[in-house]
């Protein structure tokens, strides 16, 4: 013991003299380790029990986390009420349920003012008999405007002119009449509704799916969304990505679970992530496809992943308290037929309690714990 502490004492010594009287400074990277220590004698070996580890060639791989969600095809369910005043009465459908498509959703009530009702009738009245009366006045006006034209001369070129002035007329005649008609069919459109007065109205899902309610509803106006009906199967999930994790591509292991607790693993394929697309596209999520059964009715609103960020083949793993260091190198002993030496190590990076190195000429040699 004298003599490895005196051994250490002038290592210092020559070291400090070796970087001149700016004082004692570390050194960084490979140092022979073989004359700091005392060799053991091969005949002393036999009489001490050393216990080791035998290093290996194995993998080495990181893996994360994370939730992926079901990215659904969702129809919107809108309000139509062109006419009249809605009043919300209450749904008619739980939420998050299978429905068939007509299934009822929402339940409200029509009103109208009196007053209006009636001004509308009278309205609608009074501008259908104006129109026959104008479609009637017109079409005798151009029946004589076209028995003019024909009494001038065959080939003239006041019965061209004539000519064209009639169809001209009647373009017109023709276009005032679609807009007329346009507006008293939809004038009488709002008088039918004024049947529904009072009455109570439903609103039905346009198609089958998974119905969705976001909110209590206090009023109902005419395009108004009330609900979603949801696609219930699917197989692009989302799951966030702000710090870039994934790559087009990868592999993705998953795993969800049914109704029942069953429990299933799957593999999806990373399809989109941000680093592929414009800046004024970027949502901050990877999209993932995943093979779910074809004959799955109804998929899972997420998916549980792993996704592995590293993967190294042919790296050898060393427990982290077999390992030593000195003036910033890092070395092991080994355990040999004659003896024990010690040998450099460079460290890749730390996985848990393992140092991970990319030398595999270590493997099969014993580290000594200590």
């Amino acid at each position: 013991m004298h003599n490895i502490k005196r051994r250490c004492a002038l290592l210092g010594l020559a070291l400090c003299m070796s970087v001149g009287m700016t004082g004692c400074k570390k050194t960084a990277g490979k140092v022979d380790v073989s004359n700091y220590l005392k060799e053991i004698e091969p005949e002393k070996i036999g009489k001490t029990s050393y216990e080791t580890i035998e290093l290996e060639v194995t993998t080495y791989s990181e893996r994360f986390g994370a939730i992926a969600s079901a990215k659904y095809e969702e129809t919107p369910v809108v309000a139509d009420i062109p006419y009249g005043t809605a009043v919300p009465l209450n749904f008619v459908s739980n939420n998050n349920i299978l429905v068939k498509k007509g299934a009822k959703l929402y339940q409200y009530r029509l009103e109208f003012d009196e007053v209006y009702m009636a001004t509308k009738r009278i309205e609608l009245t009074r501008k259908t008999e104006r129109f026959e009366e104008y479609k009637q006045k017109e079409e005798e006006r151009l029946a004589e405007v076209l028995k003019a034209a024909a009494q001038l001369p065959e080939g003239s070129e006041a019965l061209a002119e004539a000519i064209k002035d009639y169809e001209k007329q009647v373009k017109n005649y023709n276009r005032q009449v679609e807009a007329t008609q346009e507006e008293i069919d939809e004038l009488a459109k709002e008088v039918a509704a004024f049947d529904n007065n009072g009455k109570m109205l439903t609103i039905e899902a346009p198609e089958a799916g998974i119905v969705s309610f976001d909110y209590r509803i206090y009023w109902l106006n005419d395009g108004m969304e009330i609900a979603r009906i949801r696609n219930p199967h699917t197989n692009i999930y989302a799951v966030a990505d702000q710090y870039g994790d994934f790559m087009v591509g990868q592999t993705v292991l998953g795993d969800y679970s049914e109704p029942n607790g069953e429990k299933h693993e799957i593999v999806g394929k990373v399809l989109s992530v941000d680093s592929v697309l414009p800046l004024n596209l970027s949502t901050e999520s990877a999209y993932i496809w995943f093979d779910f059964p074809e004959d799955m009715a109804i998929t899972p609103e997420s998916v549980h992943i792993l996704v592995e960020t590293v993967c190294l083949k042919n790296v050898v793993r060393i427990p982290q308290n077999l390992v030593r260091r000195f003036n910033g190198a890092y070395y092991i002993e080994i355990l040999t037929d004659e003896g024990i030496s010690r040998r450099n190590i460079d460290i890749l990076t730390e996985a848990s309690t393992d140092y991970i190195v990319l030398d595999t000429s270590l493997a099969g040699l014993k580290v000594i714990k200590r």
